[in-house]
């Protein structure tokens, strides 16, 4: 699940026009003007003016696992916080469970065997007086958990090139993709920026740069 918070800035087409215009020296006082210039920005390729467009966003119902892919996108400065396993009893604790392990009857029933045992493992350490932050050593990288994050809308866009990408791991493109429908609804500049630029890093070169290809775009030969 993904909400976005409303100090998530909801023009940033005019925002980041107005600050391009600032370095230009033009007028900056008209919206139309401002949106055509920050598109020109965009797609020039002049990256720094997406850092003063800002995203805060609630994440919940995705696994530890996949929030850690998402954690390394560090550039520019983004900042989150997560639920923590130090305060909050995880006795009831929800987990991914991934597409392959529900094809088989038996390894669903084993992979759903696992995690009770680590339910149950933990609420017994708590019984006997373990505290909650020792305890949740023994929790899975699978448990769901949730977090809250800051970032500019340039990392974003290399965290969606990256992660739209089908070399991605499933749980996190499909991470990538609700934050990407999430924004596109959040306004209409938004869904302009959804649409044109959170897309596959091969959308962006015009070719697959990967080792292992999917064959959605031809793949760079050697050498080029």
């Amino acid at each position: 699940m993904i909400e976005i918070f409303d100090t998530t800035d909801k023009f940033p087409l005019q925002k980041i026009g107005k600050m391009a215009g600032v370095c230009w020296n033009s007028p900056i006082d008209d919206p139309e003007k401002n949106i055509r210039r920050a598109k020109d920005c965009i797609l020039s390729g002049h990256g720094r003016t997406l850092e003063y467009v800002d995203i805060e966003l609630c994440i919940s119902q995705y696994s530890a696992r996949a929030i850690r892919e998402y954690y390394t996108h560090i550039g520019g400065g983004p900042t989150r916080l997560q639920e923590s396993t130090r305060y909050v009893n995880c006795d009831k604790f929800d987990y991914y469970l991934p597409p392959t392990v529900k094809k088989s009857p038996e390894s669903e029933k084993a992979y759903k065997e696992c995690m009770e045992t680590i339910r149950q493992k933990y609420a017994e350490l708590l019984e006997k007086g373990v505290s909650k932050e020792d305890a949740a050593n023994i929790l899975p990288l699978g448990m769901m958990t949730k977090i809250v994050d800051k970032r500019n809308l340039r990392n974003m866009i290399n965290l969606m090139n990256q992660r739209l990408c089908t070399r991605a791991y499933i749980e996190i493109r499909t991470l990538a993709n609700e934050i990407k429908s999430a924004l596109s609804a959040y306004s209409d500049e938004w869904k302009w920026i959804c649409e044109n630029l959170f897309v596959p890093k091969c959308d962006v070169t015009g070719f697959c740069i990967e080792k292992k290809c999917c064959g959605r775009k031809p793949q760079k030969e050697s050498g080029n």
